[in-house]
């Protein structure tokens, strides 16, 4: 499950960009409602309007879903990106997760698909939240320390800091769900693959 917006505006090539991009798996516990309730707050309509109310209801909607989710948060990664490489950075994620997004009958269900998977076991689901902005994201700009980058309390305020993001500086936002199907969900095995090989064990 994803949904992309980009709003209608031109990027200037003096514009100052900044990339805020944040990926949480979290432990879903098989059979439990998380992964339902991800893929219906992200295929919410407000998330395609170009309204600045209906974006802000729409994102307070997922940041309260994650964060009510913080303690069964296992693994993250994020970045925080400025200037020209910004918008190369929002481009290639959402590529890569859309590319890599399970939404098909061959790459979900009880067999396990060799070439996607290695379990079917559903036990993770991994969030993503992509931003690219016209001025700067105050939660990224504060983290300089690279001993704080994996600490719950970090995440915690990256995360927490999206709700404080005036809509109308978002030049494009992207979420996503995987696997993409509500049914489906990852394996402590598909986590050690090397799709996965980036995330980070949260302190």
């Amino acid at each position: 499950m994803s949904r992309r917006s980009w709003f209608a505006r031109l990027f200037l090539k003096d514009e100052e960009l900044y990339f805020f991009g944040v990926q949480l798996v979290i432990r879903a516990f098989g059979e439990d409602t998380l992964r339902r309730r991800l893929a219906t707050v992200v295929a919410d309509p407000d998330g395609d309007l170009q309204d600045v109310a209906a974006k802000q209801r729409y994102f307070k909607r997922i940041v309260a879903l994650l964060l009510e989710q913080e303690p069964y948060w296992t693994h993250a990664y994020w970045e925080y990106v400025t200037g020209e490489e910004g918008q190369t950075m929002f481009e290639e994620w959402s590529a890569e997760l859309a590319a890599s997004s399970a939404t098909e009958d061959e790459e979900v269900g009880d067999d396990v698909d060799q070439m996607r998977r290695l379990s079917n076991r559903k036990d993770y689901v991994a969030a993503t939240i992509l931003l690219l902005l016209s001025v700067p994201y105050p939660p990224g700009e504060a983290v300089t320390d690279e001993r704080r980058y994996w600490q719950r309390e970090t995440l915690r305020s990256l995360v927490n800091g999206i709700l404080y993001v005036n809509p109308e500086t978002i030049l494009a936002d992207a979420v996503f769900v995987m696997p993409g199907s509500p049914e489906d969900g990852l394996s402590e095995e598909d986590l050690l693959t090397g799709g996965w090989s980036h995330l980070r064990v949260i302190m």
